[in-house]
């Protein structure tokens, strides 16, 4: 059995479904992390073919914050097992998915009698397609969700595809742009998430540069090429105890900068996302047989800050709570706490949507964690079906509220208007109760280290100010 063939795709035609599940992928991202943001070392062109590469440590929220990453629709390949038929199989449509087959996938593939070589036949003819339509095409060449502390070997496919466009004649040129998700606790509910946008090259250009050069321009080496793009967008550790290190080095040290000047909106994310390399050099100069002083010393002051952190009740690789334990000790820091007032003018409709969310956003984690197959599946459950199961919820409420107003007699049009204008904005106060949570959580950080001893205070004084020290010595150009 071959699929039917998709229908035409135009990003620029409106579509409800789309539009809907962009929605939902921001609620998603919303009520699972605390903040998400863009770093663009590189900018994604406003016009013509973009191959948009990632790596994919997290399942769906790869996907998702890739969607945020780009001002352009991304049209991402993605396997069939995932969106034959239904709900999924219309999303697929209306988010103009290219559906491509796996070899891990062989066996559900055969039973239901998918070719999968026709396929992905058509799935190299459909990329083709999209970028002589000027199409931004995402693509994970990692071929799948790879928990792993660094980006292994990608798939030769994805290039494959990429220089049988040029082939063929169907573009002149092809700009490929790497997009890194970097978490700093990927399966810890309200840490931050950024994402890096590297800089784009030219596929023909990088193609004349090494014909010229005398060297092979094959599917072998733009794999590489495509693999080093993502290295240096994307945070890599040999082990998960390396990588540990590493994130509490970013986190600890965006933290005891002096606050940005700058109009950014999340300065300290955007520092820390830029630390990334020059902390996994550090990583390494301290794990080798040769470390340097300078190496020992940035791992001890970043190791006793991060013990005072969780001590606080923080995260030990989360930037945002370094930066609160510092301004709880009396230091200048970008904490980023929501004031008093604003919390409290928040609380009528934050109890609400707790009052009305709790219990469903109890349950959804629950299940996310009783069936997901691996770690990288539980923040992708807890989007879907979580929001599946959200909708369920709502559906619920709508009827027990209309039975309610039934049975009392109070069932009058204005009721039942009044009642549909709250349930539609049952989303919204689901984001405000999540905010407020995060206010005030933020602020108890900070309380909580106000109300140490003083000499528990000078601790956290002393050691932000000797990590600050010792890293500008070091890297005073940074």
């Amino acid at each position: 059995m071959v699929t039917a063939p998709l229908p035409h795709f135009d990003s620029e035609h409106f579509s409800p479904l789309r539009a809907f599940l962009r929605w939902s992928s921001r609620r998603a991202l919303r009520w699972v992390y605390r903040e998400t943001t863009v770093v663009r070392l590189g900018v994604v062109p406003d016009t013509g073919p973009v191959l948009f590469i990632g790596n994919h440590p997290n399942d769906l929220p790869d996907v998702l914050l890739g969607l945020q990453a780009c001002d352009r629709h991304v049209r991402y390949l993605a396997t069939i097992a995932a969106g034959v038929g239904g709900a999924a199989g219309m999303g697929y449509v209306a988010m103009g998915v290219i559906p491509v087959t796996r070899v891990r996938d062989a066996r559900k593939m055969r039973a239901m009698g998918v070719d999968m070589a026709a396929v992905n036949a058509e799935a190299g003819r459909r990329v083709a397609e999209a970028f002589a339509c000027g199409d931004v095409v995402g693509v994970f060449p990692q071929g799948g969700v790879h928990d792993s502390p660094q980006i292994g070997r990608l798939r030769t496919g994805v290039a494959m595809m990429a220089l049988k466009t040029l082939d063929n004649g169907s573009v002149f040129d092809v700009t490929v742009m790497p997009f890194g998700v970097q978490y700093e606790a990927a399966r810890t509910l309200r840490t931050d998430a950024m994402v890096v946008v590297g800089r784009g090259w030219s596929l023909r250009g990088w193609r004349a540069e090494r014909l010229a050069a005398g060297l092979e321009a094959s599917v072998s080496a733009l794999t590489d090429q495509l693999r080093t793009s993502l290295l240096g967008v994307t945070r890599n550790a040999p082990d998960w105890e390396s990588a540990q290190e590493r994130d509490e080095i970013v986190a600890a040290v965006s933290a005891v900068q002096p606050p940005a000047t700058s109009a950014s909106q999340a300065p300290l994310l955007e520092r820390a996302a830029r630390l990334v390399p020059i902390a996994e050099s550090l990583v390494a100069d301290h794990r080798s047989d040769g470390a340097t002083p300078h190496a020992a010393r940035v791992h001890t002051f970043v190791s006793e800050l991060s013990q005072l952190v969780l001590e606080a009740g923080g995260v030990r690789t989360s930037a945002r709570d370094h930066a609160r334990v510092l301004t709880g000790a009396g230091l200048a820091a970008e904490a980023r706490v929501k004031p008093i007032w604003a919390l409290l003018l928040m609380t009528p409709a934050a109890l609400i949507g707790w009052l009305t969310h709790a219990p469903i956003f109890w349950l959804v984690w629950r299940l996310a964690h009783r069936f997901a197959k691996a770690r990288s599946d539980v923040i992708a459950r807890a989007c879907v079906p979580g929001l599946q199961v959200v909708a369920v919820w709502y559906l619920l409420l709508a009827v027990a509220a209309v039975f309610t107003l039934v049975a009392t007699e109070h069932a009058t049009w204005l009721t039942l208007v009044a009642l549909v204008l709250l349930l539609t904005q049952l989303p919204t106060t689901a984001d405000v109760a999540v905010a407020w949570r995060d206010g005030w959580r933020g602020h108890a950080l900070v309380w909580r280290v106000r109300r140490w001893p003083a000499s528990r205070r000078a601790e956290i004084v002393r050691v932000a100010a000797a990590l600050r020290e010792e890293w500008k010595s070091g890297y005073s150009h940074q």
